[in-house]
């Protein structure tokens, strides 16, 4: 996997296993000085409780015989598994369970006996002078009457630290066990913080050597899933300004493929019949000039079109959000448009219809914008309604719009065609549009004069049918 590659990983793994030692480490210590002081003061505690248990009988030791009390004691000793000695108030050892203490050095010295003379009891950790162990001893005062003496109960540190090796033995398993579960949670921790760094990274990777299309998946609700989310929306907003600019690029190439073909078509005709006039063997008579003459000035008015339109288009996209929009009335537009293309109208027979009540409201627009886009409507259904056909240009109001229709009875529109007749140099018909002199602009510069005076514009089609375009525009805030 990519993850146990990466060496973020292994520095992220190896830092949570120091971390886990050191506190394994520190905690184990802490622990081990807690346990051996716990079991120090239980110790002493069980020889305290031991020792009370044992000191009413010195406090009645009168009714007693010394040869009984010592046998008491002696028995006493074996069943606690302890040390006992007791001792007068002048320091004599008057009982000794553990050895023979006729020649005892005095103990009214020893410090847990000094101890128990001021307070409850004393206690005091050492080695023994007589066993030369080191051992924990706890003593008391016992009073009976006038008379005192000291009892004492001592056991051997080596039992205590075979307590404290058993108690140690357990940590220790304890503090491994601990550390290998510890190490397990940090192997998860370290995977699940790597996994999102190394997906990123990888992504990141991609995306720098091209691969747009690089995604991340399973993003944590984090801190690096926001940075992953981030990635994603640079990575779709780079390959969507890619996708643009290649668009941009394929439009290019077509519009300058488009226009030398335009260009191409009308000025190989006219220098074929330029060629033809000047050599003038061809030329039966004056008539045949004047013809020949005619096509060209044709051409020249197709190229002097097609000119005109891209520059138009030019200057459209140019001006692009600068056009001043204000109230204009829709008919007088229509009446100026109309009239220029009368004699078009009248020359193919179209039958012309207007319905337009006098009640619909202005518009938002520009009235110079508004005569482009219904004069290249209006074209643009002359040159595919042939003749005899009909043409409609309709205003309907909506709530706060007017629509305007431009209606022919045509040839139409396929379906496959509609999405793209907006597009510059598109033709439903090449032949029939150049014969008619169309550029193949018309229509793109309606959609952006549309766009430009914020409204919107469709088409619907029916082959052999004919087609309706419609164009919205919003009416003035009241």
């Amino acid at each position: 996997m990519l993850m146990f590659r990466s060496r973020f990983f292994w520095r992220n793994l190896l830092s949570y296993a120091i971390v886990i030692s050191l506190t394994t480490f520190v905690v184990s210590y802490l622990l081990t000085v807690r346990t051996e002081e716990f079991v120090k003061s239980d110790s002493k505690d069980m020889l305290l409780e031991k020792l009370t248990l044992i000191a009413p009988i010195l406090k009645d030791r009168n009714r007693w015989h010394p040869d009984q009390l010592a046998e008491l004691f002696e028995s006493a000793a074996k069943n606690t598994d302890t040390r006992i000695t007791v001792i007068d108030s002048s320091g004599h050892v008057l009982f000794e369970s553990e050895v023979n203490h006729i020649n005892f050095q005095n103990h009214i010295d020893r410090p847990e006996i000094a101890q128990s003379m001021n307070q409850p009891w004393g206690t005091a950790v050492r080695s023994s002078d007589t066993l030369k162990l080191p051992m924990l001893f706890v003593a008391k005062k016992i009073t009976s009457g006038d008379d005192h003496v000291y009892l004492r109960f001592a056991l051997p540190m080596s039992k205590l630290d075979k307590r404290l090796e058993d108690i140690r033995y357990v940590l220790g398993i304890g503090a491994l066990v601990g550390m290998f579960v510890s190490l397990l949670i940090a192997l998860f921790l370290a995977k699940r913080i790597t996994r999102p760094i190394s997906a990123i990274t990888h992504v990141a990777e991609a995306i720098s050597r091209g691969n747009y299309n690089a995604r991340l998946r399973h993003l944590p609700k984090n801190e690096l899933g926001t940075l992953g989310k981030a990635i994603n929306r640079l990575a779709e907003a780079v390959q969507a300004n890619i996708s643009k600019r290649e668009k941009m690029e394929q439009i290019r190439r077509e519009f300058s493929s488009n226009v030398s073909h335009e260009l191409k078509t009308p000025l190989t005709s006219i220098k074929g019949y330029v060629e033809t006039l000047i050599e003038g063997g061809a030329l039966d008579s004056k008539d045949d000039a004047k013809r020949f003459l005619k096509i060209i000035e044709a051409n020249i008015e197709r190229i002097t079109s097609l000119v005109t339109d891209l520059l138009r288009l030019s200057t459209i996209e140019a001006n692009q959000g600068l056009i001043s929009l204000e109230s204009v009335d829709w008919k007088p537009v229509i009446s100026e448009v109309l009239m220029r293309q009368e004699i078009n109208l009248k020359k193919k027979s179209i039958r012309f219809n207007l319905n337009a009540p006098d009640s619909i409201s202005k518009v938002m627009g520009s009235r110079k914008a508004m005569t482009h886009i219904l004069d290249n409507l209006l074209q643009n259904a002359l040159n595919y309604t042939p003749e005899g056909g009909s043409i409609t240009v309709g205003l309907t109001q909506k709530t706060s719009q007017v629509v305007l229709t431009v209606e022919d009875t045509g040839i139409g529109i396929s379906k496959r065609d509609q999405s793209r007749i907006f597009e510059r140099f598109y033709r439903v018909d090449s032949a029939r549009s150049r014969d008619d002199g169309g550029t193949g602009l018309g229509l793109a510069i309606v959609k952006h004069l549309v766009i430009q005076i914020q409204g919107t514009i469709n088409v619907q089609s029916e082959l052999n049918k004919g087609s309706i375009f419609t164009v919205t525009l919003p009416t003035p805030q009241t």
